[in-house]
């Protein structure tokens, strides 16, 4: 037996042994189509695949899901998707990569209707949530900023509703008007970076009257964590 069949050999060992971890996190395309139903009951396997190969195929990457809704996949990189199982909502997946060289498996669900509200899990390569990662959960106030932008210019096209009532004549300055409209707000839209293990959190602010809304869009601002191999942080 010569020396080069038995490296031969010996390699293709080593890919049979190759624990099926690893194979998964090839790419986000086989977490995905690995995904138990448990984890996201509204497609089925074969749903996950079919989308994956249309998409790869340059087909429109369009099925129904358990509901007969119609569900799509948007993009689809070697890291990252986006994906519209429904009329009303998302799905992002991302993998990061840690300093161990491992893989953790990031699933962001948001509800979009009727207003935009987001949910985090990490999971391994085996789809066990992982309680050791988790991303940071802003205060309110991490989200307000004391210097306002200027009106935005739906606001001011806006000729339908009333103007805002003269705030300071009242004894209270936007900015603590602003600060009174968001207190009780919780819900928080959740945005991955396709190119970047960076997240966005944006507070939701739909469910405030129009003009607490025209108001506190001056004052809040999307807070940005950066996945470093082992942690998040702010940026």
């Amino acid at each position: 037996m010569t020396k080069r069949f038995i490296h031969l050999l010996t390699f293709i060992l080593i890919i049979v042994n190759c624990p099926l971890s690893i194979v998964h996190c090839e790419g986000i395309a086989d977490v995905f189509t690995s995904m138990p139903d448990s984890i996201y009951p509204l497609l089925t396997a074969k749903n996950r695949k079919d989308m994956v190969d249309f998409y790869n195929n340059k087909m429109e990457a369009k099925v129904r899901n358990r509901l007969n809704d119609y569900a799509r996949l948007d993009t689809l990189t070697n890291q990252y998707l986006h994906l519209t199982p429904s009329p009303s909502s998302e799905v992002v997946m991302r993998l990061l990569e840690t300093s161990d060289s491992t893989t953790v498996i990031c699933l962001v669900q948001t509800v979009t209707k009727p207003i935009r509200d987001s949910r985090v899990k990490f999971y391994d390569s085996q789809w066990r949530q992982l309680s050791s990662v988790s991303l940071p959960t802003p205060a309110t106030a991490d989200f307000f900023s004391n210097q306002p932008l200027p009106p935005m210019e739906e606001d001011e096209e806006d000729t339908d509703s009333a103007p805002l009532p003269d705030r300071e004549g009242q004894g209270e300055s936007l900015l603590l008007f602003a600060q009174r409209s968001i207190d009780d707000l919780r819900l928080v839209d959740i945005a991955v970076s396709p190119d970047e293990p960076v997240f966005t959190l944006t507070l939701s602010i739909d469910e405030l009257a129009q003009e607490e809304k025209k108001v506190a869009r001056r004052y809040v601002r999307p807070v940005r964590y950066r996945w470093t191999g082992s942690d998040f942080v702010r940026e």
